[in-house]
Order: structure tokens, then sequence, then C-alpha cells
């Protein structure tokens, strides 16, 4: 009796979670990164290639977003030199996208913050099969057939083994320093 009342309760857990499953939407979803230098700045963007996230009661309780690496591009300069840094930015010194196409954010919960309407969104962030804990906080609508998150994350890149051009451990590299942090800005839009 006790093996049948619990089956029942996994699938009607897990038909809940798929009544409450949004899908994300690549072509309607943008992330734009930002690499600050001591003498400027790069920019451009890379895509979602899947995910999806669990909702309820207006806070995403699981999901997985799914990052295409080959998808970087730079979009600060010319066609010629875009390339160039794309190129630079998939080998060995940056992401290494020949060994690691995706990166992933895991998502195993979020909370509301107290003062304003944000939520933090909590999870595993995995660059480079290096997964670390992070906290995301995001401004979400969500209505009966669409889910929209937007917001911004910082991210460490040495944290990752992505140590190319730091301050932090190479000395003497004066204006050909690279700032550790980059920033990923994100709009997401996801259907049931």
């Amino acid at each position: 009796m006790n093996k049948i009342f619990i089956a029942c309760m996994l699938i009607t857990g897990l038909i809940l979670t798929l009544e409450n499953r949004y899908y994300i939407q690549p072509d309607e979803s943008e992330l734009v990164w930002t690499g600050k230098k001591i003498n400027g700045e790069h920019y451009g963007t890379i895509m979602f290639k899947s995910g999806f996230i669990d909702v309820m009661d207006s806070l995403i309780i699981a999901g997985e977003f799914i990052i295409d690496m080959s998808s970087i591009k730079v979009t600060d300069m010319s066609p010629k030199y875009n390339l160039k840094l794309e190129n630079h930015l998939k080998n060995t010194d940056f992401f290494k996208v020949d060994e690691f196409p995706t990166a992933s954010f895991k998502v195993t919960g979020s909370h509301k913050f107290f003062i304003i309407d944000d939520i933090g969104v909590e999870g595993e962030l995995n660059i480079k099969n290096i997964a670390l804990k992070k906290i995301i906080p995001a401004s979400i609508s969500i209505n009966d057939s669409t889910a929209k998150a937007s917001g911004i994350i910082n991210i460490d890149r040495t944290l990752f083994g992505i140590t190319y051009g730091s301050g932090s451990f190479f000395e003497n590299l004066q204006d050909r320093a690279i700032d550790d942090i980059f920033s990923l800005k994100f709009n997401v839009t996801a259907k049931r």
C-alpha cells in the first residue's frame, strides 16, 4: 500500500511540474556580454541553446539554461576585428569552445527579496565543467502562457580557470590587463 501511495505522489508531482513548465525560446531571448579592460571594453552577444523553468507560486523552483558557447559574437568593432576577438574568446585562452561547447545554469530554487519585487534565482553556474553556486537577481513576470526574466549577472572568470590577461595572476600587464569580472545582461522569454 505504501509503495502505491508513493508512486501516485511521484506521478502527481511530475504532472504538476510539467503543467508549470515553460520552455526557453532562444529566438526571443538575448544574452549581451560585456568584458572590460584597463583602456576600454568590448561587448557582444551569445545565444541560448535550450532550457526550461518550472514555476510555482510566482517563483522559479527548478530549471536549466543551456548556452551555446560557439555563438559568441563581438559587436563593438569592425567585422575584421570582431571576428579576431571572437576566435580568441573561443580558443584555449578563454572558453575553449571546441572542448566545452556549452555552458549552463541549473536552477535549484528562488526566493523573493524583501524590499524590491525582484527574486534571487539560486543555482549552479557551469563553465568549462567547473560548477559554482550562484544567486542571480532577476525581474520576472509570469502568466498562463509566458514567463519572462531579465537582469544582469557578474561573473569572475578566474573562478572558472580563465586567467588570460588577469592582473590577479600576471604582473606587468600594464594597459593590457583584462578585468576578472565580465557581465551578462539577460532577457529570457519562456513559453508553455
